[in-house]
């Protein structure tokens, strides 16, 4: 309950005309009164017309309150209660896979703590591919890359299915169909112990006008601004991308974002498992940018499995870039929008990859250091 809600039943609980009259009963009628008078004196503010100063515009206190004008209390409640979770813990509390674990166990978890907020995805044809809900852009994203129209991104964004290739594939009709679902490649198929980081990249995941093109002008607005809130208090707006979800990663959405640093450090003890990432992240940033499309909360999903059958962790390492549900093109926008989110997106991968270079350098020094 609010501060201001407790003040309130403190003056009614301490003020109140029946409970002061049982508490006073026994004294003096005229100094009851003027007990009461400077009880009721201290419970109210000092200042009745006092306002607290006026945030910067980019501020972090500015954006949420712009969201809670226009979305109201409930649109930032979530965002304050991680902001409280995140403050206490952060998302140091990392748990370690259990190695005892049986793989698939181990498999099912890594898979569940990688969705970044996503719900609704099942394995389907053995875990081969991932079913997952989405919307008509995402849709027409795959649909489009079966076609051939954007042959840039081959081999950087999964391989994708129809619905009855899938059924085809394993038999079952599953949740949904091409109308509503999407039907791809799991990165982590066939590894033993795999570990996941899923990275949302670039500066901004939300533009305006892109939500204007399926929502209300209202709903846009709301939308885009907690979104930008969002960005601002998990370090994205700063650092051009955040960790949305990992393997063992543990804490609020908030307290994840702002340690995207050390998570990126932390992921492998491996210098060689950078120098693949390096690499694999290069020529998606190169793709996205021969592709001519516009990236907004797209990711990039990196993969390792730590106990290989026979290579090692560095040669098994993966990458997709996932999450098209904001992709456009001068088709759908005008190419002032797809020139702004194409920068933001390739400055958020170019600081991605010089955080993961950073990070196998780091691991270099401190094994020759040993």
């Amino acid at each position: 309950m609010p501060p201001h809600h407790d003040t309130h039943r403190l003056v009614a609980r301490r003020g109140g005309p029946q409970e002061g009259a049982e508490l006073y009963a026994n004294r003096d009628r005229g100094a009851s009164a003027d007990e009461d008078r400077k009880r009721r004196a201290t419970a109210r503010p000092a200042t009745t017309g006092a306002r607290p100063p006026a945030a910067e515009a980019d501020s972090v206190p500015a954006a949420l309150l712009a969201l809670q004008r226009t979305a109201g209390n409930a649109a930032v409640s979530r965002l304050v209660e991680d902001g409280r979770r995140g403050g206490a813990s952060g998302a140091t509390g990392r748990e370690t896979v259990q190695r005892g674990a049986a793989p698939g166990e181990v498999v099912q978890r890594a898979q569940e703590e990688t969705t970044g907020g996503h719900g609704g995805i099942t394995d389907r044809a053995g875990g081969k591919i991932k079913e997952k809900p989405t919307n008509d852009v995402e849709r027409g994203f795959y649909a489009d890359m079966r076609a051939g129209k954007h042959p840039a991104l081959d081999g950087v964004v999964p391989n994708s299915y129809t619905a009855e290739q899938v059924r085809t594939m394993d038999g079952e009709k599953g949740e949904g169909d091409d109308s509503t679902h999407i039907y791809i490649d799991n990165l982590t198929f066939g590894m033993k112990m795999p570990k996941v980081l899923d990275i949302k990249v670039g500066e901004s995941t939300a533009s305006k006008q892109e939500l204007l093109t399926s929502m209300s002008k209202a709903d846009a607005w709301k939308k885009k601004m907690k979104l930008k809130a969002a960005d601002k208090v998990t370090g994205s707006a700063d650092r051009g991308y955040r960790a949305v979800g990992g393997t063992g990663l543990k804490g609020s959405r908030r307290a994840i974002g702002r340690e995207s640093e050390q998570i990126v450090q932390g992921f492998s003890p491996e210098p060689s498992v950078y120098d693949a990432l390096v690499e694999k992240l290069t020529h998606v940033r190169a793709a996205a940018g021969d592709s001519g499309l516009a990236f907004i909360a797209a990711s990039v999903l990196i993969a390792v499995d730590e106990q290989p059958a026979t290579e090692s962790p560095a040669a098994a390492a993966k990458l997709n870039l996932i999450d098209f549900a904001h992709t456009f093109g001068s088709e759908q926008l005008s190419e002032e929008q797809v020139k702004k989110y194409r920068t933001r997106f390739d400055e958020g991968m170019a600081r991605l990859i010089a955080d993961v270079k950073a990070a196998g350098a780091g691991k270099k020094q401190a094994a020759a250091d040993a």
